[in-house]
């Protein structure tokens, strides 16, 4: 935060880090990582970065080792350990004196606040402000002092959050623009900050944080923008941007998908292969549930996680979806670990799908268990083989190096990891992975969005090529470096050209909590100071152009999950971004882009009823009611124990426009047909003819949208024809004529007959 009201800074107060430094850059950590010899590529050494098992996971199966460090773990090391962290502070607190003593209360006082226990917090900073108030408290007081006013006003707020929109949470909670039924109807937290934050303004009146938190406090209360001082009002919180645009409603609580979970990940897809699309939900507490909802396709979904076999299967902050063993079935990968290291040396979690809603924990058997922190990976053929292959970025600092991992489908149930034999050692601080064929030569090429450094962008020459197959960071020439403080990201066509364009979402660590600050000075039409995102389009020879400034999106996104779908069904794709940070002062709205033909992007965040204003992390677009329109479901819970909510389900309310959903199957290729190119040619009433482009995936790196094909084709009058290019060595095409409109079709490698499958739309009469 701006100014002398500012926090101790987030590492040390908040403990984001763990205690983690800036990773370092790769040479510093390894020296010629690769030789020539004659032209000829060497294999990299790895031995030293090779993690052992962790004492807490010696002799354990997977969820028995995460329970065991969940009753283990340091506290005083592992700062997400809010409660006994402020239990430990309390003791220190009780057994100090004078200056030390106080120091260490504010200590346990953060603690109780990150553990959800705000009016404890909330006591001991009222007993704090007091002392540090009185005559006797002198001039050496004053850091401490407004550290105390800050955390007041930060708890008030958080005060009116528990007690109206968890406690009484209803489908309009925590949206901006708060509406009536949203506004608070206990008023405690929210009078109290306006009060703490005016007197903050007061003094320091370019405040732009306390500016932007005081007039969200007077929204809570419905008397936004009448009764807010004019000095500090920021005008439009309650506009429409763009005021046709229709609103989509929270659906999760009404259809029971309303998860109350931390920070974690969510996989859209149709697991039992009945037609309706089913959803899997983690979250990224040691010993929080995993969530499968099986969809009824009667507008109802059951909670089956105990009955799949997934009851013992705890955490995971991300988790994405892939048919590794070609069983036509969508198997899980759940990711642990992120942002803990030095202490987040925890496995993932393979699940095999075995049918009828029944998975196994594969992970040993497969060949991919290992212990390194993590929450992102990228499922994809890179060899063109028919099988799925998984990169997984794991997080590397200077005191715990962790190479990227490269686990080389081997097509009987197991993976060999091979990332040092193909040049594939990304020892870097890995936060977004995925998979897009930029170039055009059929081989999948792998994007890492790294923290603080140069983001690489690995082309892949494929095995057939000369001197062996390996991967090539060309980034730099590619001209997609950046931004270097970045998180989710992703490949699409977003403006219908047939080139995998790229898009970065900007997460800027250095500014972590200051994000409220960096959303009013864009709201006020001031520079922000953080890192933006970058919109790269493909020039189709290899390099890229940055258009952010030109499509309108260099904005503060600070986006954590984030993913890509068709709002409008226009053929044209959008986004959602869900923004934040665990500090508890990162109240701003999660915030969603429309893209109008490809030109240029318009936010439709308030108009829509995206502005959700808690944390969010995965999001999926998928059709989750048959109607052949695309929801939105995101997970909304933030990382410290105290900061949990409940995920949210964006239903589409419909438009005039056409839609084609085409579930694929491969026969040579991978079974669920992911990488494959999608042409889909249609025509107007005029019959002009245009194309629309898809690539089979589930979208960005933090979020998994389904691995059916989803798609708008805007008003067109005909599906004239839809051609696959499959993603198998040789890159058959197979074309498909005469598609109906608004139908969900079965097509299958190799043969152009097609396959209506009916859709039974959901109804919740």
């Amino acid at each position: 935060m701006a100014g002398a009201w500012g926090l101790v800074a987030v590492a040390s107060v908040l403990g984001f880090f763990c205690g983690c430094e800036r990773p370092q850059p790769l040479e510093t950590i390894v020296e010629n990582d690769v030789v020539a010899e004659e032209g000829r590529r060497q294999p990299i050494p790895r031995e030293s970065c090779l993690p052992a098992v962790p004492e807490e996971f010696a002799g354990l199966t997977v969820g028995e080792g995460l329970a065991k460090l969940a009753e283990t773990a340091e506290p005083e090391e592992n700062r997400f350990l809010n409660r006994r962290r402020a239990e430990l502070f309390g003791k220190r607190a009780a057994a100090a004196k004078g200056e030390e003593r106080l120091k260490w209360r504010f200590q346990e006082g953060q603690e109780w606040l990150l553990a959800g226990e705000t009016e404890k917090s909330l006591e001991i900073m009222g007993e704090l402000k007091a002392a540090l108030e009185g005559p006797e408290a002198g001039e050496k007081a004053a850091p401490l002092r407004r550290q105390v006013w800050q955390m007041l006003a930060v708890g008030l707020l958080r005060l009116g959050e528990q007690q109206n929109c968890l406690q009484q949470h209803q489908c309009e909670s925590c949206i901006l623009p708060i509406r009536e039924s949203g506004q608070h109807e206990l008023e405690e937290g929210s009078r109290g900050a306006i009060t703490v934050y005016a007197a903050i303004l007061k003094q320091l009146p370019d405040n732009l944080e306390a500016r932007w938190l005081l007039n969200l406090a007077y929204m809570t209360l419905g008397e936004y923008p009448d009764e807010v001082p004019e000095e500090f009002l920021i005008p439009g919180l309650d506009e429409a941007e763009m005021p046709d645009f229709p609103r989509f409603m929270d659906r999760a609580g009404e259809w029971k998908l309303d998860v109350l979970a931390n920070a974690g990940g969510c996989c859209a897809e149709d697991f039992d292969g009945d037609g309706d699309m089913d959803l899997f939900v983690t979250s990224m507490g040691l010993m929080d549930p995993c969530h499968l909802f099986r969809n009824n396709g009667d507008g109802t979904f059951d909670d089956v996680t105990e009955a799949a076999g997934l009851k013992d299967v705890t955490g995971g902050l991300n988790c994405v979806q892939a048919d590794y063993d070609n069983d036509g079935l969508a198997d899980l990968l759940v990711l642990r670990g992120a942002w803990l290291a030095p202490h987040g040396n925890h496995p993932n979690t393979l699940l095999r799908n075995l049918g009828e809603l029944k998975f196994e924990d594969v992970t040993a058997d497969a060949g991919v268990l290992s212990y390194r922190p993590t929450q992102t990976a990228a499922w994809a053929d890179f060899d063109q083989d028919g099988w799925l292959d998984l990169f997984i970025g794991n997080e590397s600092v200077a005191e715990a190096v962790h190479p990227g991992e490269f686990f080389h489908n081997q097509k009987d149930g197991t993976f060999r990891e091979i990332a040092a034999e193909v040049g594939l050692d990304a020892r870097d601080y890995v936060k977004g992975a995925v998979a897009g064929d930029y170039n055009g030569d059929g081989y999948p090429d792998l994007y890492l969005s790294l923290r603080d450094g140069p983001n690489r962008l690995y082309r892949n020459s494929g095995p057939e090529a000369e001197g062996g197959w390996w991967f090539e960071d060309v980034a730099e020439p590619a001209g997609v470096t950046e931004p270097r403080q970045s998180f989710p990201a992703w490949f699409w066509d977003f403006n219908n050209d047939g080139n995998e364009d790229l898009f970065v979402a900007g997460y800027d660590l250095k500014r972590s909590g200051r994000q409220g600050q960096d959303y009013a000075a864009e709201l006020l039409g001031k520079p922000a100071e953080c890192e933006l995102p970058r919109l790269y389009e493909n020039h189709g020879d290899g390099t890229f152009a940055d258009v952010t400034e030109v499509r309108d999106l260099a904005r503060v996104m600070y986006a954590m999950g984030a993913n890509h779908g068709d709002l409008d069904n226009d053929g044209y794709e959008d986004f959602y971004a869900g923004t934040g940070a665990p500090d508890f002062r990162t109240i701003v709205p999660n915030r969603m882009f429309w893209n109008r033909g490809g030109d240029v992007f318009k936010e439709v965040t308030l108009a829509g009823g995206f502005g959700h204003l808690q944390k969010g992390h995965g999001v999926a677009f998928a059709d989750f009611d048959n109607d052949g329109d695309q929801d939105i479901y995101a997970v909304m819970g933030g990382f410290f124990e105290g900061d949990i909510y409940q995920n949210v389900l964006f239903e589409n309310p419909g438009n005039e426009n056409h839609w084609l959903t085409l579930v694929l199957e491969g026969e040579t290729a991978n079974r669920l047909a992911v990488g494959a190119k999608v042409k889909i040619t249609v025509s107007d009433e005029d019959e002009i003819r245009h194309d629309i482009f898809r690539t089979a995936g589930t979208g960005g790196s933090f979020g998994g949208n389904s691995l059916w094909v989803e798609v708008g084709v805007g008003d067109a009058m005909a599906v004239e024809a839809v051609e696959v290019t499959w993603p198998i060595q040789g890159w058959p095409v197979t074309k498909y004529t005469n598609l109906p409109l608004n139908s969900r079709i079965r097509l299958k490698q190799g043969q152009p007959d097609w396959e209506k499958w009916p859709v039974a739309k959901a109804s919740r009469d």
